[in-house]
């Protein structure tokens, strides 16, 4: 079954890939409006997409995964269909929303079932079907750009036909299994006993959820502040498309260098802090020189940086999860990231309108020392959830 979640999640990046990296560019230079805007209607398009990820973990809890990733696939084929051929700006926005809200209905689902894919192994389950995700990002921004350059109706007629074919291969192919729950690997975290289903530890996966949200507010602001960055400068769509085909070819051949630092740093934390350490590296060398072999060296800190980080955070909440709330919790991370991904491109629109590039930039790297302290309040409530004592406790 990880393999069919693997292939899907491929196809849903491939799709969503025509569209996410161009939309700044879309919405400032073709549309003609500010980056204020444009990150207001990103700011919208995250909202639905938040609504999305939490309505998909408790409709999995209730009804199983396969209505939910259906219905939100039908739909995101149909809306961006729409966006392809719409010029009417109430429209357009009104579609970001929609779209927003379908694609991200299967997040949760697939989440879910990845947590229950692979017993024993729950971080490097995540880790697979997020490979194969970020494969579909490389092919999906490569071939979005190509399809830009000659129209946008082109990028989005695309992904629509690529939605549709992962809502075929999922009515064929996915089937929820029922397995037994069983601990997580040992290196990240510690294996625990077998004991009946108790109360949900809201301190770590709390703390969690606002160090994802505070990262991909940060991160954010590579995609916002460079797609116009790279246009002043003189570089081309696809150039800037070659950027995040090198991020996905990057998340596929770096896996060896990947699993070396799980091994050294056995603890989900020491990882997490790894990543962060990483994401403020590569957003300070963009202060060093307007070449574009900076921004391919600050791209390359970033995926590293991203791949000790992405697959963490959800593997980390699925392991304090209680079966029964797997789904809601896994929305709750999913949402937890797209307020960043939806309060990101706006505040980032605001300081470069105002201040400039190197503004937004210094700004949104210093935020970094936020997700750091929420990583280090997790790892201390962690522990102390499962010794099963209060934290003022001796």
């Amino acid at each position: 079954m990880l393999w069919f979640l693997a292939i899907g999640s491929f196809l849903n990046s491939t799709g969503m890939s025509f569209i996410w990296p161009l939309t700044t560019i879309y919405i400032h230079e073709h549309l003609g409006r500010s980056m204020t805007v444009a990150g207001t209607v990103l700011l919208l398009h995250s909202a639905g997409a938040m609504l999305g990820q939490l309505a998909g973990g408790w409709c999995h809890d209730r009804i199983g995964p396969r209505p939910v990733m259906l219905g939100g696939l039908l739909a995101a084929a149909a809306v961006t269909a729409v966006l392809g051929w719409t010029t009417a700006w109430p429209v357009y926005v009104a579609c970001m929303v929609l779209y927003g809200i379908a694609v991200a209905l299967p997040l949760s689902p697939v989440n879910a079932m990845v947590a229950r894919s692979w017993p024993g192994q729950g971080r490097r389950a995540f880790n697979f079907n997020y490979v194969a995700s970020n494969l579909g990002v490389a092919a999906g921004t490569a071939l979005g750009g190509v399809l830009a350059d000659r129209s946008f109706a082109l990028a989005f007629g695309g992904a629509s036909c690529l939605f549709l074919v992962y809502t075929l291969f999922t009515a064929a192919f996915i089937r929820e299994e029922r397995l037994p729950a069983e601990p997580f690997d040992e290196g990240a975290y510690p294996r625990r006993e077998a004991v009946p289903e108790g109360p949900v530890p809201w301190a770590p996966i709390a703390a969690l959820c606002a160090g994802f949200l505070c990262v991909t507010l940060v991160y954010s602001q590579w995609q916002t502040g460079n797609s116009i960055r790279t246009q002043e400068l003189g570089f081309g769509l696809s150039a800037f498309s070659l950027l995040w085909t090198l991020n996905g070819a990057l998340i596929f051949v770096g896996q060896p260098v990947i699993g070396l630092i799980a091994r050294v740093l056995q603890r989900a934390a020491s990882q997490m802090m790894l990543g962060v350490a990483l994401l403020a590296l590569a957003f300070g060398v963009l202060l060093t020189s307007d070449r574009y072999g900076i921004f391919v060296l600050s791209m390359v800190l970033l995926t590293f940086g991203e791949m000790l980080l992405w697959p963490v955070f959800p593997a980390s909440v699925a392991h304090l999860s209680p079966p029964s709330m797997r789904g809601r919790l896994q929305g709750f991370i999913l949402s937890s990231g797209t307020i960043g991904r939806m309060i990101g491109p706006l505040l980032g629109g605001m300081l470069y309108d105002a201040f400039g590039y190197a503004t937004q930039i210094s700004v949104m790297t210093a935020g970094l020392v936020v997700p750091a302290l929420a990583i280090l309040v997790y790892e201390r409530t962690r522990r102390v959830a499962e010794a099963g004592v209060e934290p003022g406790d001796p």
